[in-house]
């Protein structure tokens, strides 16, 4: 009678049983339900940094075109315009043109172009989309497979089609307070605001149809990345650690050097607002 009653209590039950399956059961399905939420969301994840590679990729290659050419102190400009084009259903389009040109004096003291670069936008007709085009000509021409012509040298100036589909390319500039839409001054702007998209028009808030703003990329480019900072050198006690008598106050502190910076900004603001306006008249 002892051997068999050991032996039913070295055994599970039906009931314990029954509980551990559900335990494990449970367990199981919350880990899938982990696993699960986990995936959609690196899918999520996935899908929207692929929506917006492309974008990012082009607007990076302006980017460094604008950095490499339109280097303050160069006989650079800068000059931009946003033309809108009517697409096949009569839709208007946001589109620009960006023109990035560097100069330099060969015989004679002429001006000639060193390098030259166009950003530009196109409605085709044939294929019904909008299409983004590069330009590059001039004597530093880094696209070497467009020379492999014996008969043709040269093909420098033609545009190249960089990417189609495209619904929305703009540029924007700040002048001051102001907000231009296009840029035709020899003087460089402080920066170039590049907006680009791919998505669909869709009915907007404001009864237009247009691009949604969450489905545009956008991208600052400064231009002038380096500004002066005046500095005035000062007689100091060296025992005291203290300025001279003459004086008052340190012409290098924070609120002295603020003041300039603003005065030298305001000014060339507005010599910068002047020439536009004489350029426009």
């Amino acid at each position: 009678m002892l051997n068999k009653e050991n032996k039913s209590r070295c055994a599970f039950t039906l009931v314990e049983t029954l509980v551990v399956v559900l335990i494990s059961a449970m367990v199981v399905t919350a880990t899938l339900m982990v696993y699960q939420r986990v995936r959609s969301v690196t899918v999520t994840i996935a899908d929207t940094m692929g929506q917006h590679r492309l974008q990012n990729e082009i607007l990076q290659k302006i980017a460094e075109d604008i950095d490499r050419l339109a280097a303050p102190g160069f006989e650079a400009t800068v000059k931009f315009i946003n033309r809108p084009v009517r697409g096949a259903d009569n839709q208007m389009i946001p589109s620009a043109q960006l023109v990035l040109d560097n100069k330099y004096y060969g015989n004679n003291d002429k001006e000639d172009t060193y390098e030259e670069i166009i950003w530009q936008t196109a409605y085709d007709l044939n294929e019904g989309t909008m299409i983004l085009y590069r330009m590059h000509d001039g004597l530093n021409v880094e696209d070497q497979l467009l020379e492999s012509d014996a008969e043709n040298p040269t093909v420098a100036g033609k545009y190249i089609p960089v990417a189609a589909g495209v619904t929305f390319f703009e540029l924007r500039t700040q002048q001051g307070e102001s907000v231009l839409s296009a840029w035709n001054s020899d003087k460089l702007p402080k920066a170039v605001r590049i907006g680009l998209s791919f998505a669909e028009p869709e009915l907007l808030e404001n009864g237009e149809v247009g691009v949604p703003s969450e489905e545009i990329v956008y991208r600052t480019v400064a231009i002038d990345r380096t500004r002066l900072i005046p500095y005035k050198f000062v007689k100091v006690d060296l025992d005291l650690g203290v300025l001279d008598d003459d004086e008052d106050d340190d012409p290098n502190g924070v609120s002295a050097a603020s003041d300039d910076l603003m005065t030298d900004a305001d000014e060339e603001i507005e010599d910068d607002e002047a020439d536009i306006e004489s350029e426009d008249r």
